[in-house]
């Protein structure tokens, strides 16, 4: 199905080296408190400038998912809709801070045949900034459809390639978590829903029709409206968390505000609640965490009405290391996300520098 209103790229019209067209996206205090908002992702460091500059960050700045989200914009504004990603491996060499004007931009690095026939293309992509020329990089994989009219599966199955192999030189605390699998957040808890998805679009100003255009999405192989890829919706009461909502009859009220802390030192404790829960598997004594690379596969779309429920794994650890930010241990935890039918739509790997100053 190749539409007129929504046009689509052919696999056979792409060209190695080829530019995307990319586009300018300021990221405003605005864009900032809509990208929380229609995530449930309340750190303060990603929304809070008084906080950011209290643990050293010179601003309030995007998240790994705000980021990654731009990427796939990137990607699917070029392609149309019709283009589904696969894979996407980004890194984050800087901060993209409140109000710096991003510029992001993409080159065809290849394009091959998969496994199963699908018409694959290989995307690099770069965020720079007015005083960096890059603070984060990406590659990305994306299906299209072809001239002979096949289109990209929607569903596909797990590739034993992207299973990330344990290293062998673990810190014995690393090496008793192997095996373990543990719950994490469910995202969504509550059905998907298609408002939702519009507040994402919002956000990151992504309109790709088969996120908010019913009767396009259920005419496309897609068959009705799904998430973005990397679509994070933790949706109402992630914000107890944080202290707020606190009081609603049968919350579980978080540990600092039942010792009565305000201000920064509330703040301060509270995110560490939220850190420990983004590390499943921490280091012992090493309260602060950054995240340095990401690597997201894509096996199902998450549509309107599905939760999903996450499965935590620890993948790799290094021995202790010292960097410019404190001492240290370089992981990897792999998050598995399956709908309610027990049907993996993608997983996650965040690649975590986890550190004590």
């Amino acid at each position: 199905m190749i539409d007129d209103k929504y046009p689509s790229l052919l696999w056979e019209n792409v060209v190695e080296g080829q530019d995307l067209p990319g586009f300018d996206y300021e990221l405003s205090m605005l864009r900032l408190i809509a990208f929380v908002r229609a995530t449930g992702l309340y750190d303060y460091v990603h929304h809070d400038p008084d906080y950011s500059r209290a643990v050293g960050i010179r601003d309030a700045f995007a998240a790994t998912p705000h980021i990654g989200g731009l990427f796939c914009r990137a990607v699917t504004d070029w392609t149309g809709p019709l283009g589904l990603i696969r894979r996407i491996e980004f890194r984050m060499t800087g901060q993209c801070l409140r109000n710096d004007n991003l510029r992001v931009s993409g080159k065809v690095a290849g394009k091959q045949h998969g496994a199963d026939g699908s018409a694959l293309v290989d995307v690099e992509l770069n965020i720079a900034t007015g005083t960096a020329p890059s603070v984060a990089t990406a590659r990305v994989t994306v299906a299209l459809p072809a001239a002979n009219s096949h289109m990209p599966p929607v569903s596909r199955d797990r590739d034993p390639d992207d299973v990330i192999v344990s290293n062998g030189d673990m810190p014995d605390f690393a090496r008793e978590y192997l095996g373990q699998v543990r719950e994490g957040n469910r995202e969504p808890r509550d059905p998907l829903l298609a408002s939702d998805i519009h507040m994402w679009c919002e956000a990151l100003e992504d309109w790709n029709p088969l996120y908010w255009d019913k009767g396009f999405a259920t005419a496309s192989p897609v068959g009705g409206l799904v998430s973005p890829p990397i679509g994070l919706f933790y949706g109402a009461g992630s914000a107890i968390n944080v202290g707020l909502g606190h009081r609603k009859p049968g919350a579980l009220v978080p540990e600092p505000i039942v010792q009565g802390l305000h201000g920064m030192e509330l703040m301060s404790a509270l995110r560490q609640e939220l850190v420990r829960g983004g590390v499943p598997f921490p280091p012992p004594d090493c309260p602060e965490t950054v995240v340095t690379n990401a690597i997201y596969n894509f096996y199902r779309p998450l549509r309107v009405g599905d939760t999903l429920r996450s499965e935590q794994r620890l993948a790799t650890c290094s021995q202790l290391r010292k960097t410019r930010l404190g001492e240290g241990y370089f992981t990897s935890g792999e998050n598995l996300l399956f709908n309610q039918h027990d049907e993996l739509v993608r997983t996650t790997m965040l690649n975590l520098f986890c550190y004590r100053v």
